[in-house]
């Protein structure tokens, strides 16, 4: 009976080791997928969060957080005013035709102007083929002298102006000289008197204006196609302006700046070709002085970075779909013929970070404060 009782207890015992083995076998399969999920999951985690970053710090060579710290750029405020609204729509509906007689107030004034200082011509003060509104209450210091006294001439009429203190004409000097207690003449030449038009909005003419051009036929779809312009065109790049003031520069990346520099001295060329002036006729006209062009280029690189830590904080991508889209959508606005030009004009990559511009400016604008203090006048 004893030796029974052992044999028994030896099978329970070895029943129970089986047992045991089998229990050991169900957690050591459980542990191993549970490791293969925690390495996938670490190799998704660096897929999604850390490569990204990984990706931008190599493409750009530098780690965007050695250079800036970017404080709270949510709850910007901007109030699209009466006179904005307005200056807007105008754009659209008012033009001048040149007219053959004296100016009067509302009318443009094309005009050549010349300053002399001590009998001597002053370059840095005169300027070809510019233009004024007369009556404009926007004309201040010596734009409103300009218009004040061109108010009653026509084409053709020559007139000098005598001012007692050049402070009023530091506004134009492209090398920000100050001309302050300096006695100027300027000698003024009429090019054109043109009288101001303006179209009234209509169903019947937004078709025939800009259906073929932007698809919208209606007063209604005008007003909105306004509201868009006002929002990308205005409000965005002001909110984004504003956020660079949330930016502290801790260390200039010299690759980078120089990247940026290079970039925009090509973009001013381009722009002074289209214009068909030289580059310091371009700078001299647009009063891109070399202290303003420093100025650029340094908020250029400040927007440069705030837009990589904003791709990588926000984790955005980037479709080739999306490209595709911005190139559809920007070969207006670029003034070409269509999204094949565009393509020939722009690469992909600077269209790849056009559309992630784009939604960095959405971010900055989603959580901004935005205020329309405006009426339609219809």
């Amino acid at each position: 009976m004893e030796n029974n009782m052992n044999e028994n207890v030896q099978e329970n015992k070895t029943e129970e080791q089986k047992d045991k083995k089998f229990n050991l076998k169900k957690f050591i399969v459980p542990a191993i997928i549970a490791a293969i999920i925690i390495v996938f999951a670490l190799v998704v985690y660096w897929a999604k969060e850390i490569k990204p970053d990984a990706d931008i710090d190599n493409e750009l060579g530098i780690k965007t957080e050695d250079y800036i710290s970017v404080g709270d750029i949510t709850g910007l405020t901007y109030e699209v005013t009466q006179d904005a609204w307005d200056e807007c729509v105008n754009e659209d509906t008012n033009y001048y035709i040149e007219v053959n007689r004296a100016a009067k107030n509302t009318d443009q004034v094309d005009f050549d102007y010349t300053a002399y200082i001590d009998g001597k011509k002053v370059d840095d003060l005169s300027m070809k083929e510019q233009s004024i509104d007369i009556g404009d209450s926007k004309n201040t210091g010596v734009y409103k002298t300009f218009s004040d006294r061109l108010l009653g001439h026509k084409k053709g009429d020559k007139l000098t102006i005598h001012v007692d203190n050049g402070k009023d004409a530091n506004v134009l000097s492209s090398n920000q000289t100050d001309y302050s207690g300096k006695k100027i003449k300027y000698e003024l030449k009429v090019l054109t008197v043109n009288a101001l038009k303006v179209d009234k909005i209509t169903d019947k003419w937004v078709k025939e204006t800009y259906f073929e051009e932007r698809g919208i036929s209606t007063v209604d779809e005008f007003y909105e196609w306004e509201k868009e312009y006002i929002d990308e065109e205005i409000i965005k790049p002001a909110l984004w302006n504003k956020a660079l003031e949330k930016v502290t520069m801790k260390a200039i990346p010299a690759k980078l700046q120089q990247e940026v520099i290079d970039s925009m001295k090509g973009d001013t060329e381009a722009e002074a070709e289209y214009a068909g002036m030289s580059v310091e006729e371009y700078k001299q006209a647009n009063g891109l002085t070399d202290e303003q062009m420093e100025e650029n280029y340094n908020l250029e690189l400040k927007s440069e970075l705030l837009l990589w830590q904003l791709v990588k904080d926000l984790k955005l991508t980037v479709s080739k779909e999306e490209i595709e889209e911005e190139y559809e959508n920007s070969y207006l606005d670029a003034n070409l013929e269509s999204p094949e030009e565009m393509k020939k004009t722009y690469t992909e990559q600077e269209m790849k970070e056009l559309v992630y511009l784009n939604k960095a400016q959405d971010y900055v604008y989603k959580n901004a404060k935005i205020k329309y203090s405006y009426t339609i006048k219809k």
